[in-house]
């Protein structure tokens, strides 16, 4: 490449995208400076980089490879093919930079050949600045509702007792099997796999079926107990019954 300085657009907000977000809970902020890092690399070799190279670029940052790979791999954040990874957000930007410098020089050799400036290059070159900071606008406000909706920020909808009670009741439960449910959540903080629940009116049938079952289950096994601890004690007065006849009647004799 030419012996030259050049420059990547680094957006203000980055910080907050959403993938970003994940890829600092796991990795902090080593993980963030890996990261651009890694897009200064991509941008000073055209775009792409070899997979094998994250050995040489994990000593040049004194970090692991593992961590380095963990970018490039976990967070969505760069693409893979060919044994080659790349960010898109960084080829669109080369792109756009590439298409600039096309427009100025034919801008500049018109000028020079016709001894002015070339209204048509510059307006091309403006419309495509203008395209640029509309597609960067688009993508921050997607990048922001992304980040709403995402379970960093989602809260859970916690109900009282006195509601799940009356849901339960009016999908065929009751109080005891309401407050099981409740407890059950409460200790997760209204939380599953992750995820907030949002209406827990949805669990509720599914939350009945299992707790019948298990009910019936116990109350399968209650019996079972007690026909054994019946039949146990039949046997030991049967026991005790042929006892007193055998030896009971040798004492009399």
């Amino acid at each position: 490449m030419k012996n030259s300085t050049y420059y990547f657009s680094h957006d203000y907000n980055a910080n907050s995208d959403t993938k970003i977000l994940f890829m600092r809970q796991q990795l902090g902020m080593e993980g963030y400076g890996i990261y651009w890092f890694l897009i200064e690399k991509l941008a000073d070799a055209g775009g792409y980089l070899p997979l094998k190279i994250i050995p040489v670029l994990a000593m040049q940052m004194h970090t692991t490879e593992i961590k380095v790979k963990a970018v490039i791999e976990s967070f969505e954040l760069f693409e893979i093919t060919d044994n080659q990874f790349f960010s898109i957000r960084l080829l669109m930007h080369l792109d756009l930079r590439n298409s600039y410098s096309e427009a100025g020089k034919k801008g500049a050799e018109l000028r020079w050949k016709n001894g002015g400036a070339n209204r048509g290059a510059i307006e091309g070159a403006n419309a495509k600045e203008r395209k640029g900071k509309e597609i960067k606008g688009k993508e921050k406000k997607e990048s922001n509702a992304s980040l709403l909706n995402s379970n960093l920020f989602r809260k859970p909808k916690v109900p009282s007792l006195e509601e799940v009670q009356m849901n339960f009741i009016s999908c065929g439960g009751n109080k005891e099997m309401a407050e099981a449910f409740f407890n059950k959540h409460s200790a997760v903080d209204w939380f599953m796999k992750g995820s907030p629940i949002t209406n827990y009116k949805t669990l509720i049938p599914n939350f009945i079926k299992i707790y019948n079952e298990n009910e019936s289950k116990s109350k399968s096994n209650k019996t079972r107990q007690q026909t054994t601890n019946e039949s146990i004690e039949y046997i030991q007065a049967k026991g005790a019954e042929l006892y007193a006849k055998l030896y009971g009647s040798n004492n009399e004799g």
